[in-house]
């Protein structure tokens, strides 16, 4: 069952090495959508919470009355806001912690970018027209209904997440359209770069085969596909496989966004790396 705690933190504020902004904002600990590929799952302040990701959102219930405050102290210049969380998950609604948020950022005339999986950042349509919105990055996804089932059964569903992209868009607020995880051998691009026209660029992340929990990963999508199990097997084992792979997509992509004459960009992981969450709590 869902727990929903509120709590009150210390800081809003986190320092980051992210290239996005000078500090992290997250309204909440913990999302409702529990996705089985989200790399936060690795966090080292979640691994230490006595519930599974996806059964829990503390909600931060003083964070714009601390934002006040440090943005007078730290004057960032640009704010990252979801790299822990969603910020727009169904529980915002009740608490508004994010809209308070945004309203503070545009006030003292901070800029911000946005991670989000959420059509529901459409109700803070004006805020983000403001002015101070820099982007926002909206994963989506465009794999089949049973391995959504199996890998993010309680997110939006990705025909309303597209819609939100292109509103968004049309009112004039600059969006990078995220796919991501890229599934080898299920993820299909053909069209992707017509069916999203207005977006500038495209960016696209291959599914992270050093996740700790790739195997459960890996498990939901050969109940789909059993036919995958010999092939998801050796990308885990097999270097050579491994980048021949990554390497016909990253093709078959370019191809893509070459025909449509789009930009984009693709991030591939490392054989065998270290998964290491650098986002902060």
């Amino acid at each position: 069952m869902l727990e929903f705690n509120e709590v009150k933190i210390t800081r809003i504020l986190n320092p980051t090495s992210i290239g996005l902004g000078d500090f992290v904002i997250n309204p909440f600990m913990g999302c409702e959508f529990g996705c089985l590929y989200c790399y936060v799952r690795a966090n080292r302040v979640v691994s230490r919470k006595n519930k599974p990701w996806g059964e829990y959102v503390d909600i931060r219930i003083n964070a714009p009355e601390l934002l006040e405050k440090e943005i007078i102290k730290n004057k960032p210049k640009q704010v990252l806001l979801g790299s822990t969380t969603e910020c727009f998950q169904p529980i915002e609604r009740k608490y508004k912690i994010t809209e308070k948020i945004l309203g503070i950022l545009n006030k003292h005339g901070v800029n911000f970018v946005i991670l989000t999986r959420s059509p529901a950042i459409l109700d803070y349509l004006e805020l983000l027209k403001a002015g101070f919105c820099r982007k926002i990055y909206f994963t989506l996804n465009n794999f089949g209904p049973e391995f959504k089932a199996g890998l993010e059964p309680k997110s939006p569903d990705f025909k309303s997440r597209e819609q939100a992209i292109k509103t968004l868009i049309s009112e004039g607020v600059s969006v990078v359209p995220y796919f991501s995880p890229v599934l080898p051998f299920v993820s299909d691009f053909s069209g992707i770069f017509m069916k999203l026209e207005g977006a500038q660029t495209i960016e696209f992340e291959c599914l992270n085969f050093n996740l700790p929990n790739i195997r459960d990963i890996i498990s939901k999508i050969v109940s789909v596909a059993p036919s995958l199990q010999q092939d998801y097997e050796r990308m885990l084992r097999d270097r050579e496989f491994y980048t021949k792979v990554f390497k016909e997509i990253e093709e078959d992509i370019k191809n893509a966004a070459l025909s449509a004459k789009k930009r984009y960009n693709i991030y591939i992981h490392n054989f065998g790396g270290y998964f290491k969450n650098v986002y902060e709590k």
